[in-house]
């Protein structure tokens, strides 16, 4: 092959979405038929294309850098379309099915020598098309400006599919569909597994013109472009801004394609271009952020579960909207002890952002080396992508404030947590097994005997991640065993003094009882433990 050399809210809706109505929070999911299968709100837009300033590996056709808006959202499969799912289509219309490539695939897995036509026509019978060229760049960045990859700068067998088996990337050839952490935005596998096939026609030059900037890509050509890297291919071919260009009626083993759908009158109004340079963040801005459509109503209703980026720490953060939960044991739940009572309401009176994910080893680096601090010791079993573990409540404190924020109250932690569903047990629901979350020994999805990479799970409804197992996370209160009985209505923040701080969300060694959403655990704010972590919160405004 010549050519290219390579959490959020969700909220799941059953059946068709209304029409003419405000638009989607970004990263909703939503299920549209025939196809049936899962797509994201993917919020109007700027961002810029092609070869990010950090990227040292680009080829010419990634340049120059440049800025595009796209003033109208859309709708994108979150995975790439399956074998299941294009068998479906095959039976309903007739369509000859592609030929099996040598290696075996389940249904689960992305479907894979289709040509052009073949995945256009796909998209068609779903009531949607594929996405151009521009769209799925700005969808596969997931708010991320300036990076290399969909997760950062540095590529790794933990994040994606690629050439070889290492770390959590167990196959030689495809993966079945969303094996790997989402984006910003929800979407899964926008690198490495198998190219996909975007609507554009092939140009080697970026055009400077309005169409060009509003993301259109040339009028006809001889080629199509494909987008991603795959399977077979290395980290080069995985970087966001890399282009495969081959023939629209090529098949290869190593090609798939995902669908959009337009908006169908959920579109928000139109946003002007962002003010952004070739390779940096909107003019102004203090630190990357994802772009956002105009809000319908409210900020807040709108910035709920969205992550952005805040800097020095790198790391990605939600904003969860003021509400008002219950607290505590959920009805039914006969795993609830005395401190988990009574249940009450609780009214969080001002928005805040909480961290996507328990703070890693990495981000925790990163604040050691800025301030001379030390680092805890590092279990053998764990790399820069798992919690950092072994610190006390005030080196967790310490790291916050470093970060611009502070830990979370065990109020907002148990809001969070349980992603604004109410009387859920765990955040899965009122069941949790092995596919959802890391603890207790392995099986099914979690094969980490210890702990595992951050995000190796699915996130909950705000789009957070491992708030069951993986590490307990500190939380700013101090622990009162009948606390519950006397907190106030509005923002508690625990009681005035103590001689333990309160943990949160279990471990990899508890039991699933350890997990549930309620469960409060008492730590001496000096100790330190294998399995103890945290996360962090920041106070608003969005």
């Amino acid at each position: 092959m010549s050519g290219p050399a390579v959490a959020l809210a969700v909220v799941m809706v059953a059946g068709l979405p209304a029409l003419g109505g405000a638009a989607p929070p970004p990263g909703e999911l939503r299920r549209f038929p025939p196809a049936d299968r899962e797509m994201a709100w993917i919020p109007p837009g700027g961002f810029v294309m092609g070869c990010v300033a950090a990227d040292g590996e680009c080829f010419d056709d990634e340049s120059p850098a440049r800025p595009v808006t796209l003033a109208r959202g859309f709708w994108l499969d979150v995975t790439e379309v399956t074998v299941a799912s294009y068998r479906a289509f095959c039976r309903a219309t007739g369509r000859a099915a592609p030929p099996p490539p040598p290696f075996a695939q389940g249904d689960g897995h992305p479907v894979v020598n289709v040509t052009w036509d073949d995945a256009a026509a796909f998209c068609t019978w779903t009531g949607g098309r594929l996405p151009s060229e521009a769209e799925w760049e700005y969808a596969a960045r997931g708010g991320r400006a300036g990076a290399t990859y969909p997760w950062g700068d540095l590529a790794g067998h933990e994040h994606a599919n690629y050439q070889g088996r290492e770390g959590r990337d167990a196959w030689s050839n495809t993966a079945p569909v969303g094996s790997f952490a989402a984006n910003g935005f929800g979407i899964h596998d926008v690198a490495g597994n198998v190219w996909e096939w975007t609507a554009d026609w092939y140009a080697s030059e970026a055009r400077a013109d309005s169409a060009a900037a509003a993301g259109a890509g040339p009028p006809d050509g001889t080629l199509k472009v494909l987008r991603g890297g795959s399977f077979a291919y290395p980290p080069r071919s995985l970087r966001l801004s890399n282009r495969g260009k081959f023939p629209p009626g090529q098949r290869h083993e190593s090609f798939g394609f995902r669908c959009a759908r337009d908006g169908e009158g959920d579109d928000a109004a139109p946003v002007p271009a962002a003010a952004v340079a070739p390779g940096g963040a909107a003019a102004g801005a203090t630190e990357p952020t994802r772009p956002v459509a105009p809000p319908p109503t409210a900020p807040t209703a709108t910035l709920a579960g969205q992550p952005r980026t805040f800097m020095p720490a790198g790391a990605a953060m939600v904003w969860v909207a003021p509400t008002t939960f219950e607290m505590g044991a959920v009805r039914g739940d006969g795993s609830g002890f005395g401190d988990e009572q009574p249940r009450h309401p609780v009214t969080l009176a001002h928005g805040f952002w909480i961290g996507v994910s328990e703070v890693t080893v990495g981000q925790y680096r990163r604040f050691a080396e800025a301030t001379g601090n030390a680092m805890p010791r590092v279990p053998n079993w764990a790399d820069d992508a798992h919690p950092v573990v072994e610190v006390s409540w005030e080196q967790a404190s310490a790291y916050c404030r470093w970060a611009g924020g502070r830990l979370p109250t065990e109020a907002e932690w148990e809001c969070a947590a349980r992603g604004g569903v109410t009387g859920l047990k765990y955040p899965t629901g009122a069941a949790l097994g092995h596919d959802d979350a890391n603890f207790d020994g392995t099986g099914g999805r979690d094969r980490w005997e210890k702990s595992s990479p951050a995000g190796s799970f699915a996130p909950n409804g705000l789009g957070l991640v491992d708030v069951a197992g993986n590490a307990s996370e500190w939380v700013a209160d101090w622990y009162g065993e009948r606390y519950y009985a006397a907190s106030p209505a509005a923002d508690p923040t625990g009681p005035t003094e103590g001689t333990a701080r309160v943990v949160r969300g279990g471990n990899w060694a508890s039991d699933p009882g350890r997990l549930r959403v309620s469960y409060r655990h008492n730590v001496d704010p000096g100790d330190t433990q294998v399995t103890l972590g945290f996360r962090c919160a920041r106070d608003g405004p969005p």
